[in-house]
């Protein structure tokens, strides 16, 4: 009967945890059965079936419990697994190990646990068939060898990005690695979303799994509606709500509204995603949504960096002057001269686009470049009659209000889910995005629509003349 027992364990770690796990309820004060939910009997298939797993959720839908129980089962039937736990604070991912996991093992039945306990603490834990666990803050745990690594709320890690140069080439041997984490709103841009973001479109080796309020069985319509107005008569927003019990994944990578230029609502609206249309021509960290099409005129907004690996990305949008639709975008750490070739690459292609230069430090010398390099390139003008978007208090207004207007009347479509994201995190009060955050490609996609409005003549400074953008 135990022999049994163990290899129906062995063969499925679903049965072994619904049969034999433990979890500790908060409510109950008391450790209780782990019955899985359908839900989690999903996401651990794929813990199963897939090394590299990116999981954005709700909060208490017991994931923490169900990727604990998971290392669990590799430690005692895929010996000898290392398993690594990484929270953003040490005592987290202590309580990970110490806790959690080694409170799952002291339940299970005598033939299920290994002979002995060969090491014991806070921060490591050795079985005699050779497993072990170790727990780490997100700077620690570079040096080992991972069966399995674990990084809980993902999100919430001020250090992620160096954490996964570290870990990732330590599980490429056949490892797994596991992100979890309901969302930051404070960093609707944050590593942890990129790689949910790419994820989601197809564009890296990660399986992207979105849980919302509704995966726990116990919850139901009433009992969301409760929440939703407890948290809006609390904080006056959505926020809090769409971080802690989004019902989609677009609610929970949204940045905060309450203090930004846009309502996400708006936004959402005017968002189409759309993957690649098809091969252009070769500029790096160009996306193409829809190629050129014949008698169609198109303006491309450009907001230029210096270029180095510490600044901003320089980025361009190219918007469709028929529908106002974004129909290519470009980001990459372009120095001027670079970046000023592209846009002339981009404007040849897009038959003879013109370009609204955000005129900076860096835009006198893409437009310059463009003057020197490529005379053909039409340099529209901005709301001072002069070539280029002067982007001082009155220029970084005009166009933020511009957009606004196009945004909640729904005639612009966005393509790019960066562009959404960044458009999404600008803050109402200073028109930038938050610190740390980056607002380039925002930036290029209003500059694009100022070039729409101010060269038709619809504003008080008609910055190019409409025959010969149009073709008319």
């Amino acid at each position: 009967m135990e022999r049994r027992e163990w290899l129906k364990c062995a063969l499925s770690p679903a049965y072994f945890l619904d049969t034999y796990g433990y979890v500790y309820d908060a409510h109950e004060r008391d450790w209780i059965r782990f019955r899985l939910w359908p839900a989690q009997y999903g996401v651990l298939q794929r813990f199963l079936d897939n090394r590299l797993v990116v999981v954005l959720k709700a909060r208490q839908l017991g994931l923490s419990w169900l990727s604990v129980g998971f290392a669990l089962w590799l430690m005692q039937f895929r010996p000898a697994a290392t398993v690594l736990f990484f929270s953003k604070r040490d005592d987290e991912a202590v309580h990970l190990l110490d806790f959690r996991l080694k409170g799952m093992y002291e339940r299970l039945p005598g033939f299920l646990r290994c002979r002995a306990v060969t090491k014991d603490s806070g921060h490591e834990w050795r079985l005699s068939n050779g497993s072990a666990a170790l727990a780490f803050p997100t700077t620690g745990g570079r040096s080992y060898t991972a069966t399995l690594a674990i990084v809980d709320e993902a999100d919430f890690a001020p250090d992620l990005q160096d954490l996964l140069n570290a870990v990732k080439p330590t599980i490429d041997a056949g490892g797994r690695l596991i992100l979890l984490s309901t969302a930051d709103k404070a960093k609707p841009q944050s590593v942890f979303k990129r790689i949910y973001r790419a994820a989601r479109r197809g564009e890296s080796e990660w399986l992207p799994i979105f849980l919302p309020w509704s995966a726990r069985p116990d919850r139901d319509v009433a009992w969301y509606e409760a929440q939703k107005r407890d948290i809006e008569a609390r904080d006056g927003s959505l926020d809090a709500l769409y971080q802690e019990y989004p019902a989609t994944d677009e609610e929970a990578l949204a940045a905060r509204t309450s203090d930004k230029r846009f309502p996400f609502a708006w936004l959402r609206a005017c968002y189409v995603e759309r993957g690649a249309a098809g091969e252009g021509f070769a500029i790096p960290g160009l996306s193409v949504y829809e190629m050129p099409r014949a008698g169609r005129a198109y303006v491309i907004g450009a907001d230029p960096a210096e270029g180095n690996p510490t600044s901003d990305d320089s980025a361009a949008t190219v918007l469709d002057a028929e529908d106002w639709a974004e129909v290519a975008s470009l980001a990459g750490k372009f120095e001027p001269a670079v970046f000023a070739a592209h846009l002339a690459s981009l404007a040849e292609h897009y038959n003879g686009a013109g370009v609204l230069v955000e005129r900076n430090n860096h835009g006198h010398a893409v437009l310059l470049w463009l003057r020197d390099n490529a005379p053909n390139v039409r340099r529209l003008k901005g709301h001072d009659g002069k070539e280029g978007w002067l982007s001082n208090t009155k220029g970084k207004a005009l166009m933020y209000d511009h957009a606004a207007d196009c945004f909640r009347d729904g005639s612009v479509t966005i393509r790019s889910p960066e562009t959404l994201a960044q458009l999404a995190s600008i803050e109402g009060a200073t028109l930038r995005a938050p610190e740390g955050e980056h607002d380039d490609r925002a930036d290029s996609f209003v500059l694009a629509l100022a070039a729409l409005k101010w060269r038709s003549g619809d504003a008080e400074s008609v910055v190019v003349e409409a025959p010969d953008l149009l073709g008319e």
